[in-house]
């Protein structure tokens, strides 16, 4: 072969940076389409579970208003919130669930909004504490009217995690003392017993930590 033959092969031969910059170009190709497919996979994980469009509160029963749907990834612990599908209308809130937050099973419960009751109470201003609202759970203690002459009588508890339904918005002047009345989901067993603290003394609303209330399943 001559020497110009030669020089015109090796003009025509593919370098060997472009096999390099190649073979780096199929690897991020690869790279790029298996970072997608994880993706895809990740997302066929996401599951649709109820949520609370607005506070749910305790002795509330349930329409289908009340929910929306979303999609999250729950890392086994799907059996804890409601799945989506048939959504959980007429059953009872057994405990209080925020808005925006996703629907536990152990917060409804089967049953007729006729378990509970709503009782008018009415709390002397600084008997309650401030930003009480629809949703919070109160503790009822009596502090009972003392007799004449007679020591003080200690606070009772009448009734624990109340569910707040509704508040006046403003105090109520009754014989000089300012008060205002709070309306509480009450368990039908438990309406007498509420009924005759109001009549029997002072009442103390004292709020329960939500904290509190989720730990102990109300």
């Amino acid at each position: 072969m001559t020497d110009a033959a030669i020089v015109r092969a090796r003009r025509l031969a593919t370098p060997r940076w472009l096999d390099t910059r190649m073979g780096l170009g199929v690897l991020l190709v690869l790279f790029a389409v298996a970072g997608g497919a994880r993706v895809l996979a990740a997302a066929g994980h996401y599951s649709k579970v109820y949520v609370a469009k607005h506070d749910l509160v305790p002795g509330e029963r349930l329409t289908a208003d009340d929910f929306s749907i979303g999609r999250v990834r729950l890392a086994g612990q799907g059996h804890l919130y409601i799945a989506a599908g048939a959504p959980p209308v007429g059953y009872v809130v057994a405990r209080f669930v925020a808005a925006h937050e996703l629907v536990p099973v152990g917060a409804l419960r089967a049953g007729t909004v006729e378990d509970t009751r709503l009782v008018a109470v009415p709390v002397g201003a600084g008997h309650l504490p401030s930003g009480l609202g629809r949703g919070s759970l109160v503790d009822v203690y009596l502090t009972p009217k003392a007799a004449a002459g007679a020591a003080p009588p200690a606070p009772v508890l009448v009734l624990a995690a109340a569910a707040v339904q509704a508040r006046d918005g403003g105090a109520r002047t009754f014989g000089g003392d300012s008060t205002l009345s709070v309306l509480l989901s009450v368990p039908s067993d438990r309406v007498a017993d509420v009924v005759h603290a109001v009549e029997s003394g002072t009442i103390d609303l004292v709020a329960v930590p939500p904290a509190v209330a989720a730990g102990s399943g109300q």
